[in-house]
């Protein structure tokens, strides 16, 4: 017996997902003070996380690899790299992990796609191909925002 899937309603076109620079940047804003409070004044400025980069070559790829599922999308989960160093963790070490999001069921409409081989321990749908700002920052982009002022440079 095969059981039909109810098809989720159509997505927003991408356009209507556009947000304004000034709301951008307030965001950002807000995320940078939340860090500074999170962080406090020992973690200079430049250190704070920013954004991830991610490529479009890295992006087409996973679109091609899983091309006979039903591809919803993508996860970032953040983690922080630097796992085999004797310092403690580090807000520079900022990485997103990625996860292929399919349709399972009505239920379970955006359900991460994980598998895992037990004789590969690396053999995974979990994928690091970020790039981390600070580091890899634009810092000419608009909203490259400068730290709130009771930051710490």
């Amino acid at each position: 017996m095969t059981t039909q899937q109810t098809p989720l309603p159509p997505s927003r076109p991408i356009i209507d997902k556009r947000i304004s620079l000034e709301l951008a940047r307030i965001r950002v804003t807000r995320w940078l003070n939340l860090m500074r409070d999170v962080l406090g004044p020992k973690v200079p400025a430049c250190q704070i996380p920013r954004a991830v980069y991610i490529s479009i070559e890295d992006i087409n790829q996973l679109m091609g690899t899983y091309k006979e599922v039903d591809l919803k999308g993508i996860r970032v989960y953040f983690g922080l790299a630097g796992e085999d160093h004797i310092q403690p963790a580090n807000v520079t070490e900022l990485r997103g992990m990625i996860v292929p999001v399919l349709y399972a069921s009505e239920v379970r409409p955006h359900a991460d796609y994980i598998t895992t081989d037990s004789t590969d321990s690396n053999y995974t749908d979990i994928y690091d191909f970020t790039a981390p700002c600070p580091k890899f920052c634009d810092e000419e982009s608009e909203l490259y925002v400068p730290m709130p002022e009771n930051a710490v440079s």
